[in-house]
């Protein structure tokens, strides 16, 4: 791309944003396909339709990569003259529909892949993973397979572009030679399929660019930038910051069109400024123009969720493979680009160590406390030490990126599949007291474990605990690598496999363990509510004998109904995780070790390890509906605690104490990720000595061992308002868990919940 900075220019290429962002904001609403550049969705749908009948025999990765094919090549596409970035082509999720099941079903006699394997040979996984999501025991997705946790190897795609994966792919079926296998052979066939169609579509782009050109005077010369840049990129490997830019859009678009869900972007200033710095050093681009194209870029995301759904996450900060940090002029141009587009998508991490400056830490706490909250803060020392632990090497381990939220994987080199199951550690403890039964449906779940009533000893009730928490986790990863072991015939995925290290080199699709880390994440939902129900046995039944286990356990069976002042006494009067006390704080301890050791014993069906992590998101809800009153004081079907903090309004002694108690967990354990969640009252760091001490914050968790945290800031009232007159407050952005969205968005029930929340003091 060669960008002029002419000031005679006639066609404002700059300082236009402003003025088309309201269009782009609705650019993925109603999307006007040129209708002689491709044939009508009906007309492509039945191509592909009579593709697969007449190659039914042929392999599932030839399939997915000739419908790909069919699919980019003669769909109809689309270019926004606004718009420095080009990107639309009328797929219909044909891919999906084919791959993934009946919410993208299509109409196809032999049904669709993932829907055949959930019926056929994982038909029993799938009974115990529909099943343990109704009781809220587990959230797995279908049959068991996470297929949506990923990050393509950018760097890879960016060395040689397509074509040089491709020249990878032809050289590594010559060095195999006579001993290439089929499958071997299929996954090359395939690399080159998709790689040479997705060229092919960029420059079909390139085409329309040129043609609208001619005739739109006010936008022409962008629209030829537009085109000049396709059909450099992705085929050959990028030289400007466009370039690198529009080639991580366009392959983030095929690739999640083609079936897998893009869950990092990349470190954006690592991988990225060499681009930029290139740029600006020659006079292409300056510096209010590179900003001004992130913005464009980054609005695209924002476009896509409109604000609701959760945002794509770009990393910043942290190390290079060489242990040298990296905090550079991208970064703040990048963060002044987000300061000025105040939206909740994409989402932020910033990877921190002691030598980052307090520029960056102020930076970012300064944007967080004025509502830009759409950041995670991350330990990197502690997660890296997490992945090290875990067997990566650590200049591969210098290199993650956080998956989705808060979950690392190795950049380029790792298919972490980070949210293959996550586990409700309160729903064994609820398996515990009832012998193995789910009290809210009467069914014998887990082991029998004894009759509690019979228990003489707190260590004979954690020992039932721990027995049912191994017999979830070990159940679950048993189905969990049966579904693994038939990826490969439910979605082969050719275009994301070959730019992950080693995957052309072995010739070996993800699905098929092909890259060089292979691991299943395991998620541990509703620690506070495990440790705070075990804390409370152990003092009110073993240690005061203050009620008999037998009055508890019919207490919980009513719900506490005419029972209000022994909940109120195991609420209130039983020390609660999160308040710095040492026995409930061992407690967790014990239960979190116990989790992570169980996990790390796994062997997955890529033969890769499991990796586990502690944190909710969304699941606190859902897991809360199903699981019934436990005797932390908690009532049937409310939410589980968020995060690894302590239950709503349970942590009393303030943010400080709070830290205190989840330091405590060894977070080296953890390789998946954790989270902290805390919210903040305005007042508490306003003004410089609120900056201050908010910096403090941060900084004291990370000294302590904290793995990652993220704020919300905001008082009861704002809230309370907002309900009443969602008019008024449309730009308000809460953190949910993992993700930001505009708080009048969610659900009443969604906002009651952040509306109940404490806030602290810094």
């Amino acid at each position: 791309m060669v960008v002029t900075t002419d000031a005679v220019d006639t066609q404002r290429l700059w300082g236009t944003f402003d003025d088309v962002s309201d269009g782009l904001f609705a650019q993925f609403q109603d999307i006007q396909y040129a209708a002689d550049r491709g044939i009508p969705l009906d007309e492509l749908e039945a191509e592909v339709e009579q593709y697969l009948a007449t190659h039914a025999d042929q392999p599932k990765v030839l399939q997915k990569a000739n419908v790909y094919r069919i699919v980019v090549s003669r769909g109809q596409i689309s270019v926004d003259p606004n718009d420095w970035f080009a990107d639309k082509l009328n797929h219909g999720h044909i891919l999906r529909k084919l791959t993934k099941g009946s919410f993208y079903s299509l109409k196809l006699e032999r049904g669709t892949w993932l829907d055949e394997a959930a019926a056929g040979p994982l038909a029993e996984g799938a009974a115990w993973f529909d099943q343990a999501q109704e009781i809220g025991m587990s959230n797995t997705p279908k049959a068991g397979l996470d297929l949506g946790h990923i990050s393509p190897g950018w760097e890879n795609m960016f060395a040689g572009g397509l074509l040089g994966l491709i020249d990878q792919a032809r050289q590594s079926r010559e060095t195999l030679g006579d001993q290439a296998t089929q499958e071997q052979l299929d996954f090359f066939e395939a690399v080159e399929t998709v790689y040479d169609a997705s060229i092919a579509f960029a420059n079909r782009l390139a085409d329309l660019a040129t043609d609208m050109a001619a005739s739109d005077t006010d936008n022409a010369k962008r629209l030829a930038e537009v085109a000049a840049t396709l059909r450099h990129v992705p085929a050959h490997a990028p030289e400007t910051f466009h370039e690198v830019l529009q080639f991580t859009w366009l392959m983030h678009e095929l690739i999640e069109m083609e079936g897998e869900d893009v869950r990092s972007m990349g470190q954006f200033d690592r991988i990225l400024y060499p681009y930029y710095r290139a740029d600006i050093d020659s006079g292409r681009l300056n510096r209010e123009q590179a900003k001004e194209l992130i913005k464009f870029y980054w609005f695209k995301w924002y476009s896509r969720t409109q604000g609701a759904e959760n945002g794509k996450n770009f990393v910043f900060g942290g190390q290079a493979a060489d242990g040298s940090i990296l905090e550079n002029d991208l970064t703040y141009v990048a963060l002044d680009a987000f300061d000025d587009l105040c939206v909740p998508d994409p989402k932020l991490s910033v990877r921190y160590l002691p030598e980052h400056s307090d520029e960056l830490y102020r930076k970012v706490a300064d944007m967080v406390r004025r509502g830009r909250n759409s950041f995670v803060l991350m330990n990197d020392a502690v997660a890296i030490e997490a992945l090290v632990k875990r067997g990566k090497p650590v200049e591969h381990a210098r290199t993650y990126l956080p998956i989705g939220c808060y979950e690392p994987a190795v950049d380029g080199k790792e298919a972490a599949c980070t949210m293959n199951t996550t586990v409700n550690l309160a729903k064994p403890m609820e398996l515990a007291l009832n012998d193995g039964v789910d009290p809210l449906t009467g069914k014998q779940i887990g082991p029998h474990t004894g009759d509690p009533r019979q228990f003489t000893t707190f260590e004979q009730l954690l020992y039932a605990y721990l027995e049912q928490l191994d017999f979830v986790l070990t159940t679950t990863s048993r189905f969990i690598a049966e579904a693994e072991r038939l990826w490969p015939e439910i979605n082969p995925s050719p275009l994301i496999g070959g730019t992950i290290d080693d995957c052309l080199a072995r010739g070996k699709d993800v699905g098929q363990g092909g890259p060089v880390y292979n691991t299943v994440g395991f998620v541990g939902a509703g620690l506070a509510n495990a440790a705070d129900s075990l804390a409370a046995v152990k003092q009110a039944v073993f240690d005061e004998h203050k009620y008999a286990f037998g009055d508890v356990l019919d207490a919980l069976s009513v719900d506490f109904d005419g029972q209000e002042n022994m909940r109120q006494y195991l609420l209130n009067r039983v020390p609660k995780w999160g308040n710095n006390d040492s026995e409930v704080d061992g407690i967790a301890r014990q239960v979190a070790d116990h989790f992570s050791d169980k996990v790390h014993s796994f062997t997955n069906g890529r033969g890769g390890g499991s990796q586990a992590a502690l944190f909710t998101l969304t699941f606190a809800l859902a897991g809360g509906k199903g699981t019934g009153a436990l005797p932390d004081g908690r009532k049937a079907h409310e939410s589980l605690a968020p995060g690894v903090g302590a239950s709503y309004g349970r942590d009393r002694k303030g943010v400080t104490a709070l830290i205190d108690s989840v330091s405590k967990i060894d977070f080296t354990a953890t390789p998946n990720g954790s989270v902290l969640d805390v919210t903040l009252h305005p007042t508490a760091i306003a003004g410089e000595e609120g900056l201050q001490a908010f910096v403090g914050l941060i900084k004291t968790f990370f000294q302590e061992g904290g793995y990652a945290i993220q704020f919300n800031v905001f008082d009861v009232e704002t809230l309370r308002d907002a309900q009443r007159h969602p008019e008024k407050y449309a730009s308000l952005q809460i953190r949910v868990t993992g993700w930001s969205v505009y708080f009048t968005t969610l659900s009443r029930e969604a906002q009651d919940q952040f509306i109940g929340r404490l806030a602290h003091g810094a």
